[in-house]
């Protein structure tokens, strides 16, 4: 149960600050991300880029009102999510606002069953602490793929591993584990100092993978 749901439960009205506090930690990705395409220059103008980045300026503010949705619903919305696109999309958003290169390795299409909104938060979370942890030196690699039991999400930087990097809320992974939980998953994590860090996003049952993206 959220501390919204909580709060709820209770009785009680209004937003409990833990829950405030994390719902601004991901709006703030968001955010930053549609002030950096919406700043103004010629070359953005004068190119076809334009309409891309429109394009990306929309995502974000359809990925604020999924948040803004969310905190007024009471129960996930669980249904088929398409993780490579979504992947792709979150590796996207997180270019614009680090200058970390992320590379997102293209798999098939693989199909999961989950509440889209929270595996988007749960993405950005990951690739925005792996981005911090890489610095404008390292890189960062997300890749969509499936076992024989596993469909998954993985996010991989080569910075400093745990604890070499500090974190903002420290609710970035409190908020990728809480997606894990509602969507029947699990989540890996391989750390070491001065190795760099994966996490896995694991969904171990009803998933399927269909044509190439």
């Amino acid at each position: 149960m959220s501390a919204l749901d909580a709060s709820r439960a209770n009785g009680e009205s209004g937003i409990g600050s833990e829950q405030l506090s994390r719902f601004c930690h991901d709006l703030r990705q968001y955010v930053a991300a549609g002030l950096a395409l919406s700043e103004p220059t010629a070359d953005r103008i004068e190119d076809d880029t334009g309409l891309d980045r429109l394009s990306l300026i929309h995502q974000q503010f359809a990925a604020i009102a999924e948040l803004l949705d969310v905190e007024e619903e009471t129960a996930q919305r669980i249904g088929g999510v398409n993780l490579t696109q979504l992947a792709g999309e979150c590796a996207e958003v997180v270019r614009v606002t680090y200058r970390a290169p992320v590379i997102f390795e293209r798999a098939a299409r693989i199909v999961v069953a989950g509440d889209k909104t929270l595996l988007r938060r749960a993405i950005g979370n990951l690739l925005d602490n792996a981005c911090r942890a890489a610095g404008s030196s390292g890189h960062v690699l997300i890749r969509v793929g499936s076992t024989e039991d596993d469909a998954y999400v993985e996010v991989s930087d080569d910075g400093p591993g745990f604890g070499g990097v500090t974190s903002c809320t420290g609710h970035g992974l409190a908020v990728v584990a809480a997606a894990a939980r509602a969507c029947d998953g699990r989540l890996e994590i391989n750390s070491a100092p001065a190795s760099g860090t994966t996490v896995r996003l694991c969904f171990a049952t009803g998933y399927r993978t269909v044509r190439s993206a």
